[in-house]
């Protein structure tokens, strides 16, 4: 995914956090990503959003949720909610 030229900001965490091994499932968690961030941005809720009426807050369990459908055979799980954390603007706590 070239936008201009340039990846995007996911892709840049991706590699910056090792969040892929093989590289089979980077694609799809990219995507599953950019998505989550957009479902977020426009307060879509998950099953584990505990405030419905307030804006969605991307903490860690809330991530692992968003992206629970993403399996990743070599276990990057650590660099790929680092990316995460890294496209959210949060820092592990």
């Amino acid at each position: 995914m070239l936008l201009d030229g340039r990846r995007h900001s996911v892709q840049q965490g991706f590699i910056a956090h090792d969040g892929f091994q093989c590289g089979c499932c980077t694609p799809g968690q990219v995507c599953s990503v950019i998505g989550m961030l957009d479902e977020a941005e426009h307060g879509h809720p998950s099953h584990v959003t505990e405030h419905l009426e307030a804006d969605v807050d991307l903490d860690d369990d809330e991530i692992r949720e968003r992206m629970s459908g993403n399996l990743c055979r070599c276990g990057a799980y650590v660099g790929i909610l680092n990316a995460v954390r890294e496209a959210t603007g949060r820092r592990k706590r």
